[in-house]
This record gives structure tokens, C-alpha cells and sequence, in this order.
């Protein structure tokens, strides 16, 4: 009982921290930086998480994986409490589903389709998150870019605004 109430809120967690990573990455960055010049609060939370997007993909993902890995764990355990050892492959297969479904493409999709409902009151989770957890995220950066290093790839961030010619050209047209 106890045990199926924490799987369905971890598969929520899952939810929050899929949804948070697409409607803040595809949030209008004119209009954030618009509302958080105008002294917008959200705004100016969410335009500050924003700048070190590295920092936010970490902490996302390291929610995400965490609650992921241990939602499965929770899972199998409860399986194998009614199924045996076939209560492994089961909830194998159904966490995979439920997790796809309610953890990944149904908040994804939402939050693509609504960024800004989606991006600013996570931002209000995700901004003290990342304060507590940043020595890890900073950790589990080092150790990937070192990763990367290692196979001669080059980690540097490029300036998320810096425009090509080609790409100002079309934002003007846009526009």
C-alpha cells in the first residue's frame, strides 16, 4: 500500500523533472528577459537558472535519474513481493511503459506545448534544488567533461547569444 502511494509520487517527480527541462528549454527568451526587466520575480528566477544551463541540465537530470532508478527499484522490489522471480522481467516492462508515458513523453509534450506554464513555478523547485545540490552537479560535470577531454573533445560552451549572420538574417525576417 505504502509502497505503491511513494512509486506513484516518484513517477510524479518523474513527471515534474521532464516537464521542467522542455518548458525551460523552450521558453521565448525574449519574453523571458522582457518580463525580468519589467521586474517580473519568476522571471528573473528562471532567466538566472537559464544562464548556466549545464547547471540546470544537472540538476534536472540528476532529479530525474535518481527518482527514475529508484522508482524501478521500488517496482521490482514490490513485484517480486507478488510475482517471484518473474516479478523482475514484469516490472521491467511496466516501468519502462509507465515511465515513457507518464514520466517522459505526456509532461514533455505538455510542457512543450505550454513553456511558460510549465517553466515558471518550476523554477521556484529547481532554483533551491540546485543550492543544495550543487557540489554534486558541479562533481558530476567535472567527471563528464573530463570524460569527454579524454576522447579529445573539446568542452566549451558556445555563448547562447552569439548568431551567425545567417541566423540574425532570419530572426530579422522573423521578426
Amino acid at each position: 500500500g505504502a509502497l505503491c502511494v511513494v512509486l506513484i509520487l516518484l513517477i510524479g517527480c518523474s513527471a515534474f523533472f521532464s516537464g521542467s527541462e522542455t518548458g525551460l528549454m523552450t521558453l521565448n527568451r525574449y519574453r523571458l528577459r522582457h518580463r525580468a526587466k519589467s521586474g517580473d520575480k519568476t522571471a528573473q528566477r528562471t532567466n538566472k537558472l537559464l544562464q548556466r544551463p549545464d547547471r540546470l541540465i544537472g540538476i534536472i537530470l540528476l532529479g530525474n535519474n535518481f527518482v527514475n532508478i529508484l522508482a524501478s527499484s521500488l517496482a521490482t522490489v514490490i513485484a517480486i513481493h507478488f510475482l517471484g522471480e518473474a516479478g523482475i522481467v514484469a516490472s521491467t516492462v511496466a516501468m519502462t511503459v509507465i515511465v515513457l508515458i507518464f514520466g517522459e513523453v505526456a509532461p514533455k509534450t505538455l510542457a512543450a506545448l505550454h513553456p511558460e506554464r510549465i517553466a515558471y513555478p518550476a523554477s521556484a523547485v529547481l532554483a533551491p534544488l540546485l543550492k543544495v545540490f550543487y557540489p554534486l552537479v558541479w562533481l558530476i560535470n567535472v567527471l563528464a567533461n573530463s570524460l569527454l577531454r579524454l576522447f579529445r573533445v573539446t568542452v566549451q560552451t558556445p555563448s547562447p547569444h552569439s548568431l551567425s549572420a545567417d541566423e540574425l538574417r532570419s530572426l530579422v525576417l522573423e521578426a
